[in-house]
């Protein structure tokens, strides 16, 4: 049989976006849909939390950006929502991304109230723990620009203390405007409607969580909330969504579901497509898990992809613990390691193996890291450089 070698102009790839590709690191996800004057709504993420109304704050369909509803939040004290499980499900150790729609009614602002949400709170009407407030309004603040504060402390505004965002940070009256905050390592910034307005390093320790609660349409203390609307919140975490200086706002609502890039690679025009990826997470033939992470001293996870965390186990052991669970405990973990070290002086060659000495879980993976003596014994190995990549049906 003659094989014909193809050119390379024979060659294209199709496809479209089915899912959100990050979506297993979205902790909490409201798109604010509903009836007229409802007072529930749901937690589209999978962290599935529980989302309360107060005062009379509703589902409102006067104004929506998309989905044809929002969340209306009035100038009143209760006001907003709020969910659980800051400082437990929902921990801002890393990088993450808040981003959501406000349409502003109140024209003069008032000191207390907030355009973004306020993480960490341990009363659900009095908000005064110190863990993270976006967007605060400020006496000393004009009536378009809000403030930032954090603490990993719990006790004073160490991270951030009165940090301007700028213009633009407190909404426009009568428009939707998109608001992003984005951690990316120690690097903090700010984003309306895409441009950045607020850029600034601010470390990178872990926020505090005084009290569970993380609210929105809420003012701090006990003052009445700025009234205005809320549509599309999502919270990211383990991931900065938006780097530099702009990005192109969302064109239509968050996607609700994990997904990949649904592509095929045809050689001319009759030929069969090969999937690649299908679907994200709740297809076969692709990926189900993936991490690039160091594993030399505290595990530090640079990359991944329905990786939770990676537990530290000893020298050369971890756990790969994974947000979305594996449908069973048939699957396959394949890693390699990157660099190489000296051990008692001589350089040596690293291979990598993945012993397995307890059974695989649908949530988790025990995986091992290990090198080879001259003398042919093995030993655990902290490599700087791990990647695992995880399939299953």
């Amino acid at each position: 049989m003659n094989i014909t070698k193809p050119r390379l102009d024979q060659f294209k790839i199709t496809g479209s976006t089915v899912g959100d590709v990050h979506f297993p690191k979205v902790k909490w996800l409201s798109p604010f849909d509903g009836s007229n004057g409802a007072t529930s709504t749901t937690d589209e993420s999978n962290t599935n939390a529980t989302v309360t109304f107060q005062g009379s704050s509703t589902i409102a369909t006067a104004q929506s950006k998309f989905g044809g509803s929002s969340l209306y939040s009035p100038n009143a004290n209760p006001a907003g929502v709020y969910v659980p499980g800051a400082g437990s499900t929902i921990n801002l150790t890393a990088d993450f991304t808040f981003e959501w729609w406000f349409h502003r009614i109140q024209v003069s602002v008032s000191n207390n109230q907030a355009s973004g949400p306020i993480y960490g709170q341990s009363s659900t009407t009095t908000c005064d723990s110190k863990g993270l407030l976006v967007g605060y309004v400020s006496t000393s603040t004009s009536t378009t620009s809000g403030l930032l504060y954090g603490s990993s402390n719990g006790s004073s505004w160490n991270v951030a203390s009165a940090v301007v965002l700028g213009n633009g940070s407190l909404g426009t009256v009568g428009q939707w405007v998109h608001l992003a905050l984005v951690r990316s390592g120690s690097d903090w910034s700010f984003y309306v409607d895409g441009s950045r307005t607020y850029n600034g390093s601010l470390g990178s320790d872990t926020i505090s969580a005084p009290g569970t609660n993380i609210m929105l349409g809420k003012s701090w203390d006990n003052a009445s909330q700025m009234e205005g609307y809320w549509d599309d919140f999502r919270l990211t975490q383990g991931l900065a969504r938006y780097s530099g200086a702009s990005f192109t706002v969302p064109t239509t609502a968050h996607l609700t579901s994990a997904g990949d890039v649904n592509k095929h690679i045809v050689v001319n025009s009759d030929a069969d497509g090969v999937a690649i990826g299908t679907g994200g997470i709740s297809q076969a033939r692709v990926a189900k898990a993936w991490v690039n992470f160091n594993g030399s001293g505290t595990v530090a996870i640079r990359d991944s992809y329905n990786i939770a965390s990676v537990t530290d186990n000893g020298t050369g052991d971890w756990t790969l613990n994974y947000s979305t669970a594996m449908s069973n405990t048939s699957y396959v973990v394949f890693g390699n390691t990157g660099n190489i070290a000296g051990v008692s002086g001589t350089v040596m060659t690293h291979t990598w193996t993945s012993e397995q000495t307890t059974a695989f879980t649908t949530s988790a993976s025990r995986v091992f890291s290990m090198y080879k003596e001259a003398d042919g014994s093995t030993s655990g190995w902290d490599a700087t450089y791990l990647y695992y990549i995880t399939f299953a049906n």
